[in-house]
Order: C-alpha cells, then sequence, then structure tokens
C-alpha cells in the first residue's frame, strides 16, 4: 500500500499548450535526468461498484486501467483529509485482462461495511474515464514530484463530463514544494485548485449532486472553520463550470466571505480583492463570464495561497 499525496489544478482547454510548454520550458532548463518529459500516455478506466453504490458509500473506488495492452487493477480509499490535496491508500497489482480479480482484496482493510464481500457479485461496471496523459517528472529545490495532464472525458450511461487537469503528485521531499511550484505555473497559467476527482466525477453523473465537505462540529475553532469554508469554495467554483451556471457566483462569495473571517490580515486582504475583481466582472453576460474568469490568474494564485497558508498551519 501507497499513500498518494497529489494537489490537483483544473484548467480550460485553451490553456493546456500553455501549461505543457512551462513544463517542457523547465525540463529544458536542466542539466539532469531528474527533470525530463516522457512520453505521452493513452489511458482507460473502468470503475466498478454495485447498483446501490455500496464500495463509494464505504469510501473505496475499484477500477482497471489499461495501459498500452497492459491491465492494473487499483483500489483507493478516501484516507485522511488534507486541505485542498488528495491523500488516500492505494493498492495497485497487474493483472492478465481487463477482468477484475477479487481475490486480490484480500491485501486490503476493507470498510466495515464491505468486510463480508457480499457485494462482490453485484459489481457493474459504473463509469469509464478515457483520456491522452501527459508525463513530466519535476525537481523543485527539494521536492521531486510527478506532474501529469490530462485531458479526456468521464462517460457513464446518465451523460459524460469534461477531463482537463494537472496534478502534481509528491515522490520525494517535502510537500511544501508542490504548493510553491504550482504557484510559479500559476503565474504564467491560469489554473485553479481542484478537489473533484475523476471518480467523483463519474458518481455525479448518476446521482446529479454536488459533494460538499462536512462542516466541523468545533465551530469555534478558526482553522477548522477555514478550511471548511476554503473547501466549500474550491467545490463552488468547480461545480460551476459543470452545470455551466453563473448563479453559482452568489453562494461562491458567499464562501469567500465566510472564509476571509478566519484568515490573518494578509490573506483576508488577498481575498477581498479578488472578491472585488470577481463582482466587477458580474456585468458579463453567462457565456463571456465563464470563460472571462477562467482565464483570470489571480484566482488560481489566491486559492494556491490560501491552501499553502492552512497546510502549513495543519503541519
Amino acid at each position: 500500500m501507497a499513500t498518494e499525496l497529489e494537489l490537483k489544478l483544473m484548467l480550460h482547454s485553451e490553456y493546456l499548450k500553455s501549461a505543457s510548454d512551462f513544463l517542457d520550458e523547465i525540463c529544458a532548463s536542466s542539466d539532469t535526468n531528474e527533470q525530463s518529459r516522457q512520453p505521452t500516455l493513452a489511458l482507460m478506466n473502468a470503475y466498478f461498484d454495485t447498483e446501490g453504490a455500496d464500495l463509494m458509500q464505504g469510501g473505496m473506488a475499484l477500477r482497471i486501467r489499461a495501459v498500452n495492452n497492459k491491465f492494473i487493477q487499483t483500489v483507493k480509499t478516501r484516507g485522511s483529509n488534507r486541505v485542498g490535496m488528495h491523500a488516500r491508500g492505494e493498492w495497485e497489482w497487474f493483472v492478465p485482462s481487463d477482468q477484475l480479480d477479487l481475490s486480490l482484496l484480500s491485501d486490503v482493510p476493507l470498510p466495515e461495511s464491505l468486510q463480508d464481500m457480499s457485494w462482490c457479485s453485484k459489481l457493474i461496471e459504473v463509469y469509464r474515464t478515457d483520456f491522452e496523459r501527459q508525463v513530466w517528472n519535476i525537481k523543485s529545490q527539494e521536492t521531486k514530484m510527478e506532474v501529469v495532464c490530462d485531458q479526456g472525458l468521464v462517460t457513464s450511461p446518465y451523460g459524460e463530463d469534461a477531463i482537463c487537469e494537472l496534478e502534481l503528485e509528491l515522490k520525494e521531499g517535502d510537500e511544501a514544494g508542490l504548493y510553491q511550484f504550482a504557484l510559479q505555473l500559476a503565474e504564467r497559467v491560469p489554473v485553479q485548485v481542484s478537489i473533484v476527482s475523476k471518480a467523483q466525477k463519474g458518481v455525479r453523473l448518476k446521482y446529479g449532486q454536488i459533494e460538499f465537505p462536512n462542516k466541523p462540529v468545533n465551530t469555534s475553532n478558526p482553522l477548522e472553520l477555514a478550511a471548511y469554508w476554503y473547501e466549500v469554495w474550491l467545490v463552488y467554483w468547480e461545480a460551476m463550470y459543470f452545470m455551466k451556471d453563473e448563479a453559482l457566483m452568489q453562494p461562491l462569495r458567499h464562501s469567500m466571505v465566510q472564509l476571509r473571517a478566519c484568515l490573518p490580515n494578509e490573506l483576508a486582504q488577498a481575498l477581498g480583492c479578488l472578491d472585488g475583481e470577481l463582482e466587477q466582472q458580474l456585468v458579463e453576460e453567462e457565456d463571456l463570464l465563464l470563460k472571462k474568469l477562467a482565464g483570470m490568474t489571480q484566482i488560481g494564485i489566491t486559492m494556491l495561497t490560501v491552501g499553502q497558508w492552512l497546510n502549513q498551519q495543519a503541519v
């Protein structure tokens, strides 16, 4: 079992080339093998669950991935909450075909609700993802990371959703380096922090529900409240583009106001300036508004700066 720690950034397709060019420049500037671009991959992932979504409710994702005619069976668990980041348990096995080998799950500490294995006979393919992946190995100061750029689709009987994202996965060193490098990128390319996984996109197509974080029980703790409102802000941002609905700007800005009250002055001021910018953009028509917001580097920089501060407090 490995613990996967990654920072996910959403971007829009018109900025993919800018992101690729930036990462190619970083690799070209290095005279070592520690920074390099890897061959582009075409990936297919089939995700399995029961009709009643027993695995999802138990906090587990089960998939088969096909890469260049090789098949990998993967289990991922929800893992621990890391503000604005993904930290989860992951188990992988090479398998001979695109058929699941459920005997391998004996290696996985299953959640209690799934331990009787009665769900195994009810598994169906609930959605799949097909995407092209570009891969770069990057070293930023003492942090080694794998940066991937994925573009493609999540499809299911209930519809489809676009995949267009960057993932910075920590391979070695200090996780703070992920944020430092992401901020360098955000200065050049308009990106935004995302906490919505491909698996969540697939589930959302069936149920049509936006998944929000749980509000903390201890509302007197400003750090817990800040982490909550930060993730609510990120969820509304991604949902606004998934639903193509500018009306979500109102609750999105409300979450920013709540977040400001929990932050130190410098960060609160930065968030206030961004909110002022968003208010000025509301005069645009809906399609133009969403397109214009997607190109504002200030949004991603502010998201990353706040997320970096929150993670520093959690250490």
